[in-house]
């Protein structure tokens, strides 16, 4: 900054000053995940919960102001177990995959899972979502499984 005069100077490092603002404050923004969590990320959380050893968590993917509603549901581990039986390993695990997710009334998705899961039949079972928004994160409000009803007493009117 040699032979400027002290306004320049100041000019400038206002400029800079101004500019590493706008850098810091464009990174803090762009690694913030501004929208909560949508429902494929609620669709997978609940895959992983569902894989896991440990299922006590499984219920935070449901939508927890129905939980007064929930209470008569027996959904402990022994009804997780008998509708969704344990992975064998990890070459039987559980995914979902959403085939139409643009209504959340009527979400459509295929489930795959251990083999007793699927009727040991390897073709994924159709599923149907209701899904209900709590702030910016969406939630599993119902589960039904077409000729097996999972979750029917989660159809609240």
């Amino acid at each position: 900054m040699e032979g400027m005069d002290n306004r320049t100077r100041r000019g400038r490092l206002r400029m800079l000053g101004g500019a590493s603002l706008l850098a810091v404050t464009a990174l803090a923004v762009g690694s913030c995940k501004i929208a909560g969590v949508d429902i494929h990320d609620r669709m997978e959380a609940f895959a992983v919960v569902l894989n896991a050893a440990d299922r006590s968590a499984i219920n935070s993917n449901f939508d927890q102001s129905l939980t007064q509603d929930l209470q008569g549901l027996p959904m402990d581990a022994a009804f997780w177990n008998a509708n969704f039986p344990s992975p064998p390993d990890t070459d039987h695990q559980y995914t979902i995959t959403l085939l139409d997710y643009a209504d959340p009334a009527n979400v459509s998705a295929l489930i795959m899972g251990p083999p007793v899961f699927n009727s040991n039949t390897g073709t994924a079972r159709t599923a149907r979502f209701v899904m209900s928004r709590v702030g910016l994160d969406w939630f599993i409000r119902e589960l039904d499984l077409g000729a097996i009803d999972v979750l029917p007493s989660l159809t609240i009117q």
